[in-house]
């Protein structure tokens, strides 16, 4: 028995079939439920795994599994919509592809929340890396009062990604929902908002700067997850509106992280006789982890490739089956000088966001935290609802 594991946990760590019974519903619905909690589980594992938070990781367990179901109704969808047909055929083959870079994603996940639990975590606390975050991070609170999720979100822009009350969770409670007290959640947001959210609640975070070497490998840690995290969101952004310049800078972004792996597994190498065996292992297994997730991703957004090399008909086989999410993606290339505010100023009015910023060749996932200076020739990653089209493009035509 691997150290640490109950044998329930082994069970649920290797077990992979289940059975799920079919579900009429939406495609469309299947896909995003799949993204949102893909992207939940693996911030909620990055969480627990540097603040060794067993309750956490074993709600991502429990999030992998709703993936796998979901993944199991999208296959099922993709089977009974076009049968034994050639169309059916091409039907299954992207359904596999997605498949298989999911399935990817979820082993992934979950082999970050085992190296938790069989005691290979870095020496490091969560305390001790969130300073080092620039973008968003997750915190654990329990709540005094009940509160309605809307309230919470209003007076603090953050996100709860998981809520826990008398032994029952709840992932992603709507905006109505009324947490009860003494319930603990998970929120996620932007640094300074979620230390806010704690200051005020009387349990601030106890950041600690170690201001050793292994902070240079850890900011890298922190760098990759971002860059994978935001590959997941590009890989579905272009799955269900494809656009050839998106896709081709997710290609280009994972051979970013490809390059920034092997230069964090450098520097931990240098760091290697300064820090204990199991933060070396740790570690180790975490890149790893990550570029598979990024890896995974960049196939999904290959899948609209396909439809250059397959008959014409494939493209309505391809548009049955991903239903449109209402938004669309685009690159933007600069022609002039303009700040990141006034960007995401513009974007906000037709409810769009800036996903990412490609300066030269460096990216930025989380570019409204770091606010960087925007010069001709940068791109901006964007996205904005369907609705807004005519607005966002005049707004594109602008700049680019």
């Amino acid at each position: 028995m691997s150290k640490n594991l109950s044998p329930e946990q082994h069970r649920r760590l290797h077990s992979k079939f289940t059975k799920v019974k079919y579900k009429p519903i939406s495609v469309s619905n299947v896909l995003k439920t799949i993204w949102s909690l893909s992207d939940i589980g693996l911030d909620l594992a990055f969480y627990a795994y540097f603040s060794k938070d067993s309750e956490a990781a074993e709600r991502v367990l429990d999030i992998n599994k709703i993936i796998d179901e979901n993944l199991a109704q999208f296959i099922m969808h993709t089977s009974l919509a076009y049968g034994r047909t050639r169309e059916g055929a091409e039907a299954s083959l992207l359904a596999f592809y997605y498949g298989s870079a999911v399935d990817t994603i979820v082993d992934s996940v979950k082999d970050i929340v085992y190296t938790l639990l069989i005691g290979y975590t870095p020496g490091v606390s969560y305390e001790e890396i969130a300073p080092l975050m620039d973008g968003e991070i997750v915190a654990k609170l329990v709540v005094e009062k009940p509160v309605k999720v809307l309230d919470l979100t209003d007076a603090y822009p953050v996100d709860i990604v998981l809520s826990i009350h008398a032994g029952k969770w709840m992932l992603a409670p709507g905006p109505d929902t009324i947490i009860p007290a003494r319930s603990t959640i998970y929120v996620r947001g932007y640094r300074e908002n979620v230390l806010r959210l704690l200051n005020d609640h009387g349990v601030p975070l106890q950041e600690k700067l170690t201001g050793d070497e292994l902070d240079q490998v850890l900011k890298r840690v922190i760098e990759l997850k971002d860059y994978t995290r935001l590959m997941i969101d590009l890989a579905h952004y272009t799955l269900l509106e494809a656009d050839p310049g998106v896709i081709e800078e997710v290609e280009d972004l994972e051979v970013y992280i490809d390059w920034r792996q092997l230069d964090t597994l450098n520097k931990l190498k240098e760091v290697s006789g300064k820090i204990d065996p199991d933060t070396f292992i740790g570690l180790s297994i975490l890149l790893k982890e990550l570029e598979d997730i990024a890896d995974a991703s960049n196939t999904i957004s290959h899948i609209p490739s396909l439809l250059e090399e397959l008959p014409e008909h494939y493209r309505d086989v391809f548009s049955k089956v991903f239903e449109t999410v209402g938004e669309r993606i685009k690159t933007v290339t600069l022609k002039r000088e303009v700040s990141m505010d006034k960007v995401v100023a513009w974007l906000r009015k037709y409810g769009g966001m800036v996903l990412a910023v490609k300066i030269g060749d460096t990216w930025i996932a989380y570019p409204l935290a770091k606010n960087p200076a925007l010069r001709p020739g940068d791109k901006l990653v964007i996205a904005y609802p369907t609705e807004f089209a005519d607005e966002v493009g005049r707004l594109i035509d602008s700049q680019a």
